[in-house]
């Protein structure tokens, strides 16, 4: 008689499932109503998570009214059904997924509702633990389409390794879940939806979301390179937050606070002084990771500042600066992470300086010489500079490097070189040689370009032929005006001096500048009758030679 007196359906019960039918019907016109005024899919999917969120919550906050015991528990299940079918269908219309996987989720939803109201009623007479372990595989069978529809707006080698990480997790939780050594009660069911969700948004913003980033910057920013650097440290800041949010979910709702302790309690190094744990390690390489990407978007945000014909030179610096500085806070961090004080560095420092002494002596002078560059502002990212250095590239070794300062490092300098090699330069070698800078204050640069003539040629001709190959060749700066000078005598040819000036910072490649100007003065002066000469040598004999010439028969060799 108790059973069925604490199982009775009054007629509040009664009222208050036709309130939760009223209200799923009021949620899903809404949601339609709302959807039919959005096209994009992606919006669509949010209204629809939204939607079961709201049901949820709805529906878990009026059982607790229900006066019936089965009547609760089925009312919870309903709650649970609907929420479920909203989620999914969110993933789902996001990914544009077919009609299977949709068809496959949803009917074994329904079989888990169905298997866990016959639990309750009891009606079929079944062990209810056989019961229990059916639905609990109806429930696994119906989420394991979201395993490929999650992974699919990834694209590439990062989709396949999202995707074996993710079916992997799944079995693995999934049988032991059905072998009853991991018990999953309702706040872990919650859990579950809030990973979905947040994998879901993770999977969107790595991709479509970064794309999007990427075209904005570059489009109205940043050069090419600029903006594929941003948007790589992006991902990785997003990839590193998309973790932490996993541990808070799987703090709260699964309860695996015992697994980190675990961690904590695993010592490298236990000592008075020092603990070093496998937490501690994992600690700092998530914060190393974590700081240097928000170094690495900070520095290239900080270029936004300058105005966009400063922001290559002046915020390349200002860039380079706050990454040296901001390297030395990250190293801080990290080792405070780890539990290295000063208290610990302090007396090993003291033990083992001379050696570190003469073995970071190197590493110091480089990092300082990078300080040393950017506050005295004597070199400038963008500038172009040349040094007395002997590099081999591709079988060319030039007796020095002449490039465009690309990047001022923490230890090394790199210069782009007009054939498209990047070289790494140690700082101090920029304190230690002379430099060469051809744009410290003003990118204009003046070239002489030597032209023979022959001596039957008349200068005034060749100095009007070389100023009007000038006069039309592009790059050459019309002021200061270009000039010819008649320089020498030469041995065999009137040496005559095109001097005119460039911008060396938009037209750097002086061998091409060279070789357009050669091309064009041959041409002109073979049209004004101007004739190229080529070395000629007199011989002059002291005493008389006797000459013979011998004469050969025909037919002979």
């Amino acid at each position: 008689m108790l059973f069925f007196h604490e199982n009775r359906i009054t007629g509040g019960d009664v009222y208050l499932i036709i309130f939760t039918l009223t209200l799923l019907c009021f949620i899903q016109l809404i949601k339609v109503l709302l959807q039919k005024r959005i096209e994009n899919r992606f919006l669509k999917a949010l209204i629809e998570s939204l939607s079961g969120i709201l049901f949820f919550m709805a529906g878990f906050s009026l059982s607790k009214i229900v006066s019936s015991h089965i009547l609760k528990f089925i009312f919870e299940d309903f709650s649970i059904l609907i929420g479920s079918v909203y989620l999914t269908r969110a993933v789902f219309i996001a990914e544009q997924a077919s009609s299977f996987p949709r068809i496959m989720t949803f009917f074994f939803l329904v079989c888990a509702f169905l298997t866990s109201t016959l639990s309750h009623l009891n009606i079929l007479k079944i062990d209810e633990n056989i019961l229990y372990f059916i639905k609990k595989l109806f429930i696994v069978l119906s989420f394991l389409p979201l395993v490929g529809t999650l992974s699919s707006l990834l694209k590439g080698t990062l989709r396949s390794i999202v995707f074996t990480a993710l079916l992997v997790f799944y079995v693995t939780i999934s049988a032991l879940w059905l072998s009853g050594f991991i018990v999953f009660d309702m706040r872990a069911l919650i859990g579950i939806g809030l990973v979905a969700i947040v994998s879901f948004f993770y999977s969107f913003v790595e991709t479509r979301g970064m794309e999007y980033v990427l075209l904005y910057f570059e489009k109205h920013f940043f050069r090419k390179r600029d903006a594929l650097i941003l948007v790589k440290n992006l991902r990785l800041f997003v990839t590193l937050v998309f973790i932490v949010v996993l541990k808070v979910i799987l703090e709260q709702f699964f309860g695996i606070e015992k697994f980190f302790k675990v961690l904590k309690n695993i010592y490298f190094i236990e000592t008075d002084l020092l603990r070093i744990s496998l937490y501690n390690i994992i600690l700092s390489v998530y914060y190393a990771f974590l700081l240097i990407s928000l170094l690495n978007i900070f520095k290239k945000l900080i270029k936004l500042y300058f105005p966009k014909e400063r922001r290559s030179i002046e915020g390349g610096s200002a860039e380079a600066l706050i990454f040296n500085i901001g390297i030395l806070f990250v190293f801080i961090v990290v080792l405070s992470s780890l539990g290295i004080t000063w208290k610990v560095l302090l007396p090993v420092a003291g033990t083992l300086g001379v050696g570190i002494g003469f073995g970071l002596q190197t590493i110091m002078n480089n990092y300082l010489s990078g300080f040393i560059l950017l506050f005295s502002k004597k070199l400038k990212i963008g500038d172009i500079v040349e040094l007395p250095l002997s590099v081999p590239t591709l079988g060319n070794r030039d007796r020095n490097i002449f490039g465009k300062i690309e990047d001022i490092g923490i230890l090394s300098t790199l210069i782009r070189t007009n054939d498209g090699v990047e070289i790494a330069i140690p700082n101090s070698n920029f304190i230690s040689s002379p430099i060469v800078n051809f744009s410290h204050h003003d990118p204009l640069v003046r070239l002489r370009i030597p032209v023979g003539v022959a001596y039957s040629s008349n200068p005034d001709v060749v100095r009007r032929v070389i100023l009007s190959v000038l006069d039309k060749m592009p790059g050459v700066l019309k002021a200061p005006k270009p000039s010819v000078w008649f320089w020498e005598f030469g041995d065999s040819a009137l040496i005559f001096i095109a001097s005119f000036w460039i911008d060396i910072r938009r037209d750097i490649k002086i061998e091409e500048i060279r070789s357009r100007f050669y091309y064009s003065v041959w041409r002109e002066l073979k049209k004004a009758g101007v004739e190229i000469p080529f070395p000629q040598n007199d011989i002059w004999f002291k005493n008389a030679l006797k000459v013979e010439i011998e004469k050969f028969k025909k037919g002979e060799d």
